[in-house]
């Protein structure tokens, strides 16, 4: 353990640990954790629940939720939410201190498309309304596009993470040059 310690406090790449690193370390993280809920939850749904089929008794509604869908509706709502904030925070940091090329905010926007259609699918699929029912009717083939859509979501952002990192010059934190006097000047 204390040769690990050595060794990164040895690292001449370590990052900066202010209140921003703790700040994007904290989005990040809110950030993954929002995807796992959604895509796992929508994984589990398709490969556990679905195949076991509803209760006898069961309301429409519920058919596919052992009564539980207003529990699953509230992940979904607060898993969008995260999602939501977190990525907009990370990509609006990302653009304000990093020189990107024109394809980097092409792939973004294609995986905040996936992302918003991936919520509103999900949020229908947890739905009590009359078209959130008949939206159920095709469940499996639901759950698959939403898992589809996920996976596609997540290899978007994976090649985006690959970007290589430069950074934005501040022209305020550059330092001043100054010439020095030339004596010959007079």
């Amino acid at each position: 353990m204390t040769s690990l310690l050595l060794t990164l406090a040895q690292q001449s790449t370590m990052p900066h640990i202010d209140g921003m690193y703790w700040l994007m370390l904290l989005s990040r993280i809110l950030h993954i954790l929002g995807a796992i809920v959604l895509v796992g939850g929508l994984f589990y749904l398709r490969f556990v629940v679905s195949p076991v089929g509803a209760p006898a008794g069961a309301a429409p509604v519920d058919q596919f939720f052992s009564g539980h869908r207003a529990a699953w509706a509230k992940w979904v709502g607060i898993a969008t939410l995260l999602l939501l904030v977190t990525g907009l925070w990370n990509y609006m940091r990302t653009i304000n201190t990093r020189e990107l090329p024109s394809s980097y905010h092409m792939i973004a926007g294609l995986k905040m498309l996936a992302g918003i259609a991936l919520f509103f699918l999900a949020a229908l699929l947890a739905g009590r309304s009359a078209a959130a029912d008949a939206f159920r009717q095709k469940w499996r083939f639901w759950l698959n596009v939403c898992l589809l859509i996920g996976v596609v979501t997540v290899v978007l952002g994976s090649i985006l993470r690959t970007y290589p990192v430069v950074l934005k010059l501040d022209a305020a934190n550059l330092p001043e040059l100054i010439a020095p006097l030339n004596a010959n000047t007079e």
